[in-house]
């Protein structure tokens, strides 16, 4: 039993130097890549996005440590109900302007003369359409705060392995959120990294948030805070 705890504690730490490694072989690749608006970055965004809510799922199925409770030093509101909507809000309007920026969308309200357009098309492209993506993207608010129903047990084999498996997962999605920000000629110099820093926490603390209240550990918080400050050094 001791041996699987320190294993368990272990994980994130491992997960994060994979996210670490991954940002150094495919970042450049990614930052090329969402630089140029094209419907395959809406694709990858999209996939992402499906992952990065399965993870978040996924580590919200896990069972608690026996003495999480006792032992987390996780302040009560920041797993409230209140706190991870807003949290999910935010990423889900987020993502959607990312979305609209890679159909150029952003490019094209101020060309698009609405006096050629009939009140269909107008009604379709200025309301309709980005109202849809917003619609679609806050699923993520049932992931993040619904109430979720524990199923994977602490006791199980695969226990490890899809605790693992989801804290790869948000790292990945990690990776793609960072790619698009330092896509963005916004964040420069110091002030750009601490924005960028402050983003991605705002954005992508809330899983590590709910895996921390299932398996408190100080390490995996210096860790994850740690990569994500590498990622915003990068991006800035």
């Amino acid at each position: 039993m001791k041996r699987n705890r320190r294993f368990l504690t272990i994980l994130p730490i491992l997960a994060d130097a994979a996210g670490a490694a991954a940002m150094i072989l495919l970042l450049p690749t990614l930052v090329a890549q969402f630089a140029e608006p094209a419907t395959i970055n809406v694709l990858i965004l999209s996939g992402a996005f499906v992952v990065y809510c399965t993870a978040v799922y996924l580590i919200r199925k896990l069972e608690p440590a026996a003495d999480a409770g006792r032992v987390s030093r996780l302040p009560a509101w920041l797993t409230q109900t209140l706190t991870m909507r807003v949290l999910a809000i935010l990423f889900s309007l987020a993502f959607v302007v990312e979305l609209l920026r890679q159909f150029g969308y952003w490019d094209s309200i101020f060309v698009v003369d609405d006096r050629i357009l009939g009140a269909g098309e107008s009604a379709s492209f200025f309301v309709y359409g980005p109202g849809a993506l917003i619609g679609s993207a806050l699923f993520y608010v049932l992931v993040l705060s619904a109430s979720v129903r524990v199923t994977i047990e602490d006791a199980s084999r695969n226990y490890a392995g899809l605790v693992l498996l989801g804290l790869l997962m948000v790292n990945g999605a990690v990776l793609v959120g960072t790619a698009v920000l330092q896509s963005i000629p916004l964040f420069n110099g110091w002030l750009g990294m601490i924005g960028a820093f402050v983003l991605l926490i705002l954005l992508f603390l809330p899983p590590r948030i709910w895996y921390l209240s299932k398996r408190p550990s100080l390490l995996a918080a210096i860790s994850y805070l740690a990569l994500l400050g590498l990622m915003s050094w990068q991006v800035a």
